[in-house]
């Protein structure tokens, strides 16, 4: 996760932005930030057996006056195979942070933010495509009071899927 927050400020930082948090006083009045408004449009699957990635990209949207284009990475996942044909039809449990066979999951949004995911289910959609729902809850620090609702909210989410295996 450390990884995960040093890429989101060094994305910051090369776009000439300052951080400023909600509750930095030198901050204006700032909208606050629906969930809704996190739609997943794609998810990418890379790595290995065994410790997969998936990237998940959110539809950009607009915030505060600024277009946000972020993903959910979610890493360490111990999967059978990183290939779709493989998975297609399954569905697989995770515990929790910090438990034994946890997946490392964050979303970056003005800073990082832990994602934990419960279950990924893989389905062959009407089209021929693969999708992915995942299911797991966001873990929204209450100090930002930037976001509409904070604390542990749980979430799904579904979307087509590739992978990068070959």
């Amino acid at each position: 996760m450390v990884k995960n927050a040093l890429k989101c400020l060094l994305t910051y930082a090369a776009k000439g932005k300052v951080l400023n948090y909600p509750h930095d006083p030198g901050r204006a009045i700032m909208e606050k930030l629906q969930l809704k408004s996190l739609k997943p449009r794609h998810a990418i699957l890379s790595g290995d057996p065994e410790c997969v990635s998936i990237e998940i990209l959110i539809t950009p949207f607009l915030w505060n006056q600024e277009i946000v284009n972020t993903s959910i990475r979610l890493d360490g996942i111990d999967l059978p195979s990183n290939m779709l044909r493989d998975l297609v039809g399954k569905s697989f449990e995770f515990p929790i942070n910090p438990m034994d066979g946890y997946i490392d999951g964050s979303i970056c949004i003005g800073e990082h933010h832990p994602v934990d995911v419960t279950s990924l289910s893989f389905n062959r959609s009407r089209d021929g495509d693969v999708s992915l729902v995942v299911k797991g809850v966001y873990e929204l620090d209450p100090s930002f009071d930037f976001f509409e609702q904070t604390g542990r909210i749980p979430f799904t989410m579904g979307t087509t899927v590739s992978s990068c295996a070959v």
